[in-house]
């Protein structure tokens, strides 16, 4: 048999190390509507104020509609016009997104030791093993996906009506392209003057399909390559009114491929309920509950949009095999693999999402049914 003296011994390296930020367990697929509804000038929405301290509390919001020609006098009486009086809606933080991870001990004593070195985590600081920890951030793509996916459903039914249709209906908008035509009434053009016309404040913000009509617009607009070969300066013409796009990778499935939503600042807001904070952080029984933000980077998130959104976390340890199968369910995946001893890391929350309501207007108003948000459906000829 031959000697296996001299030879040596083999290196073992982690993708992570060697990608980067194209590492693809450490990748979040875009997720542009719920990125918008955190990039708002008012990010922390008073309606917070009823989900804080990890306790809950019935939350209305009154508004009252705004006065019509039709109500004007026109003659000199003393007559009675308006009696205005407010209306009220509630918001409320229902959806619940959750995933359960089971790393036994046996599986973290056959990795290296700096995969065992204790991290400390979270709000409160929550011990964890590095290697745990990476597991954790492994899953977290499937919560910001099934967050988006069940956003974006809501929001496709309560897009408001268009002031020129008077219906929330997609309306047809076609990006011209051939760059010398200077068509007013199509184009990214005719939604931003729609913006106006709907009386929208401040910047528009877009948001449609990962690689879609809009995606492809919005890079070629970011590179300056709109400029027409001779005459018309598009570019100059947009820079003055400025937008922003947003690329959702479920969007092109819930709202449609060639979906776009126009929406004006602060009409939509993200909503969440963190149960792990104030009185309700620390350890109790057998479990710490804490908060967590993602710590890392996405290249498309600017600014770290994603560094915004904080989970509750529950972590558990199992110091005795027997107790495995009191607080493991059938409803994890290869639940006849679990055994022994280990930690139950749970990653969830409650979160919703709150837009203006489309009777914030009176039914004779011209904008009857709006709500800040418009949507469209864009080609390309």
């Amino acid at each position: 048999m031959a000697s296996q003296q001299g030879f040596c011994e083999a290196i073992l390296l982690h993708l992570d190390t060697i990608a980067g930020m194209n590492y693809p367990g450490k990748k979040v697929t875009p997720v542009g509507f719920t990125q918008m509804l955190l990039d708002q000038p008012i990010a922390y929405t008073p309606i917070q104020e009823g989900f804080t301290g990890g306790q809950t509390r019935a939350v209305n919001i009154k508004y009252a509609t705004r006065g019509t020609i039709a109500q004007v006098s026109t003659t000199d009486t003393c007559a009675v016009d308006v009696q205005p009086l407010f209306k009220e809606t509630s918001a409320t933080v229902d959806n619940f997104v959750s995933v359960g991870i089971w790393i036994p001990d046996s599986q973290m004593r056959q990795y290296c030791e700096d995969a065992t070195r204790t991290v400390a985590i979270g709000a409160p600081p929550t011990q964890l093993m590095a290697q745990v920890l990476d597991f954790v951030l492994l899953q977290m793509n499937s919560l910001y996906q099934k967050q988006e996916s069940v956003l974006t459903t809501a929001m496709a039914s309560t897009f408001g009506n268009h002031k020129a249709t008077g219906s929330a209906a997609a309306v047809a908008v076609n990006i011209e392209q051939d760059g010398n035509l200077n068509d007013l009434t199509a184009g990214v053009l005719k939604m931003l003057v729609d913006a106006r016309a709907n009386e929208f404040c401040g910047t528009p913000r877009f948001v449609g399909a990962l690689g879609g009509l809009m995606d492809a617009y919005d890079m070629q607009y970011r590179m300056r390559g709109l400029s027409a070969g001779v005459g018309l300066d598009n570019r100059a013409l947009l820079d003055s009114a400025a937008f922003r796009f947003y690329a959702s990778g479920l969007a092109g499935t819930t709202w449609g491929s060639t979906n776009v939503g126009m929406f004006s600042e602060d009409s939509a807001h993200y909503l969440e309920y963190l149960q792990n904070v104030g009185a309700w952080a620390g350890t109790r029984g057998n479990s710490t509950f804490s908060t967590i933000i993602d710590p890392r980077m996405q290249c498309w998130a600017e600014g770290n949009t994603l560094g915004n959104v904080r989970w509750d976390m529950q972590v558990r340890y199992a110091d005795c095999p027997e107790d495995v199968a009191n607080f493991i369910t059938s409803g994890y995946k290869n639940v006849n693999t679990i055994s022994g001893r280990g930690y139950l890391v749970r990653i969830y929350k409650y979160y919703d999402l709150f837009v203006t309501p489309t009777d914030a207007y009176d039914g004779a108003d011209v904008l009857a049914g709006s709500n800040g948000t418009l949507r469209y459906s864009l080609t390309n000829s």
